[in-house]
């Protein structure tokens, strides 16, 4: 037993047992390239049991689903929807010269827990803009705001998080050079 272990633990068999797991994962991954992403499940459509409207390609664009009564997709969004993402758009424009951490928690509150995750350590200079130029626009749950260089599209949605309780809230940002 104790041999058994020396060799376990030698730099030869630790070697292998690296060896043993990148090997494992990549047989993972080519199986899970070889699944259909149909959402058959493997199970043959012209038998009936399984439909398929067939892969999408992917626009870059984030996308909120949305299902109750706080669907916004088909009417305006309220007025102060459009406000929080004006706020928010003149907090991400840094007119402060925050630090990175300083401008984070400036835009914190008007995000959801994922946005705002997903904007830790972001530098605050690679903001393509300096100024609003013009007034917001609200389409469906979308909020374009014009700055000098392009346009800031912001996807909100109703919700809270550690700094705002139940308001409207930043889930998606884009941006189009103009």
């Amino acid at each position: 037993m104790n041999r058994a272990l020396r060799i376990i633990f030698s730099r030869y068999g630790i070697i292998v047992i690296i060896l043993v797991l990148v090997l494992g994962v990549i047989a993972l991954a080519n199986r899970r390239q070889e699944t259909p992403l149909d959402g058959t499940n493997g199970v043959d459509s012209s038998e009936g049991e399984a439909t398929s409207e067939g892969l999408r390609e992917d626009d870059g664009f984030a996308t909120e689903e949305c299902e109750g009564d706080g669907c916004f997709t088909d009417a305006e969004l309220p007025e102060e929807a459009v406000e929080t993402a004006v706020e928010f758009a003149e907090a991400w424009l840094n007119p402060d010269g925050r630090s990175a951490q300083g401008w984070h928690d400036s835009i914190e509150p008007f995000l959801t827990s994922d946005s705002a995750d997903a904007m830790e350590g972001v530098d605050p200079e690679t903001v393509p803009a300096e100024e609003v130029v013009g007034e917001a626009t609200a389409e469906g749950l979308k909020v374009s705001v014009p700055l000098d260089t392009g346009t800031l599209t912001l996807t909100m949605v109703e919700g809270s998080n550690p700094w705002t309780e139940n308001g409207w809230l930043v889930s998606a940002i884009d941006w189009e050079q103009s």
